[in-house]
């Protein structure tokens, strides 16, 4: 099972969220919840987080959640400052209905500790994906393609590809939303 989160955050706060998500955050959410991806969104709303978490069913998921909301660390050290410019949450849980071998390769490492990085180090990755929610599959090359099962459009498609800009601007039929995104440095999908 695959949950893609959303946040949307005051308009300007998404790379400052995103400085404390990898120089504090990240260590400790690693520590309980299996990280696909973390990115945030170039084109569409802006000032939005996409992120995508792998459970091998729901029953793991209320597990590793409810670990989660018992870290001290992550409670009273990160929400407090962190979730202060969040406006908006959403997410949808997917079904994977098509997958690459680097998305396989993320899923079978998907219990990975991420440690925190240095203020230092790079915020992003190169390259950009791109996300798009749509009525039917959408064709081509992909990172992965998920069908919504709960959340915002039941029975959508949901595609992750990555590539050139050029490549990933979107013109198919029964596209609801498309979104560039620039993946975290610290994204196993990156």
């Amino acid at each position: 099972m695959f949950e893609l989160r959303t946040y949307d955050l005051k308009p300007g706060k998404a790379p400052a969220y995103l400085d404390f998500f990898r120089t504090v955050g990240v260590g400790l959410v690693t520590r309980h919840l299996p990280m696909a991806g973390y990115w945030m969104v170039e084109s569409g709303r802006l000032n939005r987080i996409e992120h995508l978490w792998v459970y091998a069913d729901f029953a793991e998921r209320e597990a590793a959640r409810a670990a989660l909301v018992k870290d001290r660390d992550w409670m009273e050290g990160f929400v407090p400052e962190a979730f202060a410019d969040v406006v908006q949450q959403s997410n949808r849980f997917l079904a994977l209905e098509a997958s690459s071998p680097g998305f396989d390769a993320v899923v079978a490492e998907r219990r990975t500790l991420h440690p925190n990085q240095p203020a230092a180090s790079a915020m992003f990755a190169q390259g950009v994906h791109a996300l798009t929610i749509s009525a039917n599959p959408v064709p081509g090359d992909r990172v992965a393609a998920f069908r919504v099962l709960s959340g915002e459009v039941p029975g959508a498609r949901v595609t992750l590809s990555e590539g050139a800009f050029e490549a990933l601007a979107s013109s198919n039929d029964g596209v609801l939303t498309h979104e560039l995104l620039r993946p975290l440095s610290l994204s196993p999908l990156r």
